[in-house]
């Protein structure tokens, strides 16, 4: 159900106060009471049941969150293979969150990434950020920017407020002012959904990534964001059905028809700059044969890595710029990291699970700040 989505943000619930149950939904669990009221000899399980449902169908959205995750089965068994399609049909329906709650929890994912220590590195910015008007606000030092003396001063003094002894200016110190950019950015996130994010227990943190982004970019109207899914093949998906996604054993990890699709988004985009972003933890095991089926191997095939690596080629020529967030030290993946990282326009940052969103959108935001609390 919908509700094991509740929690995992940590803190404060944010879906503590949820939206009404889908009309959908609703009349579905109206028609499933009547073969649960109608049961004859019921145990406690199945009263327990027909009592949530019951909350349920009288607007409680949190009625359910109780039910063991196996009631299907027991329907079935008690009630008959109808029952059992009822409550599948009850669980489809009220399986993913209203737009609302989506941005709630958007909203929480974007703070903690924002309140989270981050990473010493700068990736690189968004083209066309320099020469821009100046904000007002300063952003660590880079050195396609003039150094901001004042705001590179006022930050070591404040700093050595807190211990007088410590008089050496440091790298951390030093400031650039920061600059509207020129023009939007398009912007490809790429997730792995492959079975082994789970296995790692690497998808939350996929996932509150991407949320964290689609809150970004909507205080940046400028830009255009598409989020691509990709398994044994790739295709595209919204936050909401992200989130909704089971991280099922899905054979493969096609990054060759991910970034096909990458592409695409450019060219609906041209006067745009494009960038690429991946989220991944092991190295491409399948890719699109001619005839565009999906074509899997694993170890991957010198096959596999040579069309994903010309589609990589294909993107820079274009103009991409493409960062790997690679989720793990797996052997193979950093012998493909050590391949793709040869190429001009490529950067691969290692990150955990719990430095991914930070970094993720410090890349995304380049020169431009965080948005305040």
């Amino acid at each position: 159900m919908r509700f094991r989505y509740r929690a995992y943000m940590g803190g404060p619930d944010p879906l503590a106060e949820p939206d009404p149950p889908p009309e959908e939904a609703v009349a579905i669990a109206r028609e499933l009471l009547e073969p649960l009221a109608g049961a004859e000899g019921a145990d406690d399980a199945i009263t327990a049941v027909e009592k949530a449902v019951a909350r349920y169908a009288e607007g409680d959205r949190t009625a359910l969150e109780s039910v063991d995750s196996a009631t299907g089965g027991l329907l079935g068994r008690a009630l008959g293979a109808g029952a059992r399609e009822l409550w599948d049909r009850l669980d489809r329906a009220d399986h993913g969150l209203s737009p609302r709650e989506l941005r709630r929890l958007g909203e929480v994912a974007l703070r903690d990434a924002r309140d989270a220590p981050r990473p010493g590195r700068r990736p690189g910015g968004r083209e066309g950020g320099p020469g821009g008007e100046p904000t007002g606000h300063d952003v660590p030092y880079r050195s396609d920017r003039p150094l901001d003396a004042v705001a590179t001063l006022r930050r070591a003094m404040v700093r050595r407020a807190s211990d007088p002894t410590d008089t050496a200016l440091r790298a951390d110190d030093l400031r650039s002012a920061e600059t509207e950019p020129t023009g939007g950015l398009a912007v490809s996130l790429l997730v792995d959904l492959s079975h082994s994010m789970t296995t790692r227990s690497l998808h939350e943190a996929a996932t509150r990534t991407a949320l964290a982004l689609d809150a970004l970019v909507r205080r940046h109207p400028e830009d255009r964001v598409r989020w691509v899914g990709f398994g044994d093949v790739a295709h595209e998906i919204d936050p909401a059905a992200l989130v909704a996604h089971d991280w099922g054993r899905v054979p493969g990890t096609n990054l060759h028809h991910a970034l096909r699709l990458a592409r695409g988004h450019r060219r609906r985009h041209p006067g745009l700059a494009h960038r690429i972003l991946v989220v991944t933890d092991g190295e491409p095991t399948a890719h699109l044969g001619e005839d565009g089926d999906a074509r899997f191997s694993w170890p991957a095939s010198p096959r596999t890595v040579e069309v994903t690596v010309a589609e990589l080629d294909a993107a820079l020529r274009e103009g991409s710029r493409v960062s790997f967030f690679l989720l793990s030290d797996d052997p193979r993946l950093r012998a493909f990291r050590d391949l793709v990282v040869r190429r001009r326009g490529v950067e691969a940052v290692a990150a955990d699970a719990a430095a991914l969103a930070p970094v993720l959108l410090e890349t995304y935001l380049g020169g431009r700040s965080w948005p305040r609390a």
